[in-house]
């Protein structure tokens, strides 16, 4: 594999974790956020893939891929679900009406 494509892969890693890092702590919306959530996620599966690839052990890496894309798809669940109920109550979903909720 050429260094330039190693540059290439492990920049546009770089590039979707940062993206939805940055999605995630700046947006207000719940819905927002999870899709932040979501890009962020899919710029770790990308440098597993890449890592697998430059080390020379794909098979660890897809090994590593199924279970992050396992823990991914029950966590966007999980958050859509309370998204639901969270709308249900505040329709906007306003990250900060949240704070009403407090006991």
């Amino acid at each position: 594999m050429s260094p330039w494509l190693d540059i290439a892969n492990t920049t546009l890693s770089l590039i979707l974790f940062i993206t939805g890092l940055l999605g995630l702590l700046t947006q207000r919306q719940l819905i927002k956020q999870v899709i932040g959530l979501k890009v962020m996620l899919q710029g770790v599966t990308l440098g597993l893939i890449h890592a697998g690839q430059v080390s020379g052990n794909p098979d660890f890496a897809q090994s590593m891929v199924v279970s992050a894309l396992i823990v991914e798809a029950v966590l966007i669940a999980v958050a859509l679900a309370l998204i639901v109920n969270i709308f249900r109550h505040y329709p906007s979903g306003d990250v900060d009406d949240l704070q009403r909720l407090e006991g």
